[in-house]
């Protein structure tokens, strides 16, 4: 489990919630040096499931650059780890 090491107080890249926590897009970059960012769920999606995460930083199921290295219901925030670059 990745944690928070770029000064966002509480963050945790395995939490999800019902309530958001964070600004929807804010990045976070791990001790693991890895990067994620905050995003809403539209539909549920499955743990290691692919995402596309749009402008407005929804996640879906798809092709795309984001891995949900957690499972997500839908309407949860949380976070979603990039997995192509650039980053």
């Amino acid at each position: 489990m990745a944690f928070d090491r770029a000064g966002l107080v509480g963050a945790n890249t395995a939490r999800r919630t019902t309530e958001k926590e964070f600004n929807l897009g804010t990045p976070l970059i791990s001790a693991e040096n890895t990067t994620y960012v905050y995003v809403r769920a539209t539909a549920a999606i499955a743990a290691a499931a692919v995402v596309t995460v749009t402008g407005g930083f929804t996640a879906s199921t798809g092709a795309g650059n984001y891995t949900a290295e957690q499972a997500f219901a839908a309407n949860e925030y949380g976070w979603v780890r990039k997995t192509a670059s650039p980053l």
